[in-house]
């Protein structure tokens, strides 16, 4: 195969009931231009490198995997920025976990014809159907993003961006900012987001409006129930990475964005009278005359029925402790 044009990034764990979709999606695509799926099975148990070995076998001038034999996301390893960017040499490059997949052959093409057409977008996306399977949750399929999340906008900038993710991750395709490999930073979530913002200080952002995927919402994905109180640290690492991306131009926005989620974890800690997540982020805090102090409010927490006031009321207590005792986000 001639060099690609364009790399696709294919993470996957444990995917075996969804990567046979995944791998179809990415075969299937028509394009007038050579392409590659740098794909990386993070040491599944459940036969998911068997299928996709079979899929290697099959289609060797496409299907490019690494396997590992033990999980590097456990030990805190960036898969992307460790296994997959570096490998990347192309002009353009898509992704789509395992557990997602694409339903149109010409998702690619169009995406790469908008984005040669116009030198000046660096990003190109669509909308997705997000398909719930969620064990408490069962319902129609929604679509993502509404109008309303993308600003009601066909072109977006770099400003719209840092408010809100309106990008799902296997709707993407960036024109590749080698610099990546360089900048992104290690132990952050949401890394899709980071990505986002990294290309897209480089042009504008073009929607295609064709529903041309499928994000799967499932018990077992990443981003499911209590999922902020699993990754408050990531996500507080995410910001302050935004901070430096953007030469703290834009403090007082990601500033505040930390200090909410230490505030969150705060009020869920009184409300289960639970401080293991604290400990996280501050691994001095269980022995610390702070917890006598809130778990003083728990108490008196746990009592009310109007939570609705003591949330307001425990949120501004929480910065209040975050001036007094100087904690650093």
């Amino acid at each position: 195969m001639n060099n690609p044009k364009l790399s696709i990034s294919c993470i996957t764990y444990n995917h075996a009931k969804y990567i046979r979709q995944a791998l179809d999606g990415f075969v299937m695509q028509k394009t007038n231009f050579p392409f590659e799926v740098l794909i990386h099975d993070d040491a599944s148990t459940d036969g998911t490198a068997d299928i996709i070995r079979e899929y290697e076998a099959k289609y060797p001038d496409i299907i490019k995997p690494i396997y590992q034999t033990e999980n590097q996301f456990s030990k805190g390893i960036s898969i992307s920025k460790t296994f997959i960017f570096p490998r990347i040499q192309s002009e353009y490059m898509a992704m789509c976990e395992g557990d997602d997949y694409w339903t149109d052959p010409l998702k690619l093409q169009k995406q790469v014809d908008f984005l040669d057409a116009h030198p000046d977008y660096s990003i190109c996306f669509h909308p997705v159907s997000v398909h719930w399977e969620l064990s408490n949750r069962q319902h129609g399929d929604d679509i993502y993003p509404t109008p309303r999340k993308r600003f009601y906008k066909t072109t977006l900038t770099v400003n719209d961006i840092i408010k809100r993710n309106f990008i799902q991750t296997n709707s993407v395709v960036y024109r590749w900012s080698p610099e990546t490999v360089d900048i992104f930073p290690n132990g952050i979530l949401p890394g899709d987001w980071f990505l986002h913002l990294i290309h897209a200080r480089h042009g504008k952002i073009g929607f295609l409006n064709d529903v041309m995927g499928v994000y799967r919402r499932h018990d077992n994905g990443i981003w499911q129930k209590d999922y902020m109180l699993k990754y408050a640290k990531q996500y507080i690492n995410f910001y302050k990475a935004c901070d430096v991306l953007f030469e703290y131009k834009k403090h007082a926005l990601f500033d505040k964005r930390a200090r909410n989620i230490v505030v969150f974890l705060f009020r869920e800690s009184i409300k289960y009278n639970d401080f293991s997540q604290l400990s996280l982020i501050y691994p001095d805090f269980p022995n610390d005359i702070r917890t006598s102090f809130l778990k003083l409010y728990a108490k008196r927490f746990l009592k009310k029925d109007r939570l609705s006031f003591w949330d307001a009321m425990f949120n501004h207590l929480a910065i209040l402790m975050l001036i007094r005792y100087n904690i650093k986000i």
